[in-house]
């Protein structure tokens, strides 16, 4: 959370966003809000760290997408320099790897692009007060991320055969199935561990404690 020590009309806000219409909303929005004393705009990483040297921002209002860097390690640079700046996510992005790492990186806030305005404004009053928000959309894409992330008996069969080294006819064969139910199951399973290839898909399998070596 941010600075405990202060007080309604001392908090300070960095605004991180590229496009021009939102940021323009989002500072209508924010001169709207009680407790707010500065507000500053970045419309870039760098801009952004340039102005968290100069300033200790309390709020940080970002996004997951910026030209120059990702949200998520802008965000671990600004806390580098403002360890207990509290954090705001304001994203278009409802992907499931991307809302897991919102999930996983301690925001105080995460409203979604696609909610409604009130959404962000309520999020912006919480943090300004010292409390957390949560957007109902965002939640219901974190329970919905949840039930995916549970695998199948199938699936750990398929998981398990992999990790073993065998070949899809191979799987395919072992399981009584076919060829194609198998590769159902194998997209299936780099898309609910977020893995790009089989090497990652073992190692992420590992780490959720699906397998062990």
């Amino acid at each position: 959370m941010y600075h405990k020590t202060k007080q309604i009309g001392e908090v300070d806000i960095l605004v991180i966003e590229d496009h021009q219409i939102v940021l323009l909303g989002l500072s209508t929005l924010l001169s709207t809000c009680d407790g707010i004393r500065r507000i500053d705009k970045a419309t870039t990483a760098v801009e952004a760290i340039s102005l968290a040297r100069e300033h200790v921002f309390d709020i940080i209002i970002i996004d997951v997408e910026l030209p120059d860097m990702s949200g998520f390690e802008l965000l671990d640079r600004l806390r580098e320099i403002i360890p207990d700046v509290s954090v705001i996510f304001h994203s278009m992005h409802e992907e499931f790897w991307i809302i897991k790492r919102m999930m996983n990186s301690g925001a105080d806030a995460i409203v979604l692009k696609s909610d409604d305005i009130g959404e962000l404004k309520k999020a912006i009053e919480r943090v300004v007060s010292g409390d957390s928000y949560y957007s109902n959309r965002y939640e219901e894409y974190c329970r919905e991320y949840e039930k995916q992330q549970i695998l199948t008996e199938r699936e750990l069969d398929v998981l398990r055969a992999i990790a073993e080294g065998k070949k899809t006819a191979e799987i395919a064969a072992q399981l009584f199935v076919s060829n194609n139910t198998v590769e159902f199951h194998r997209k299936r399973l780099l898309r609910k561990l977020g893995a790009s290839n089989m090497a990652e898909l073992i190692k992420k399998a590992m780490e959720r404690g699906f397998m062990r070596l």
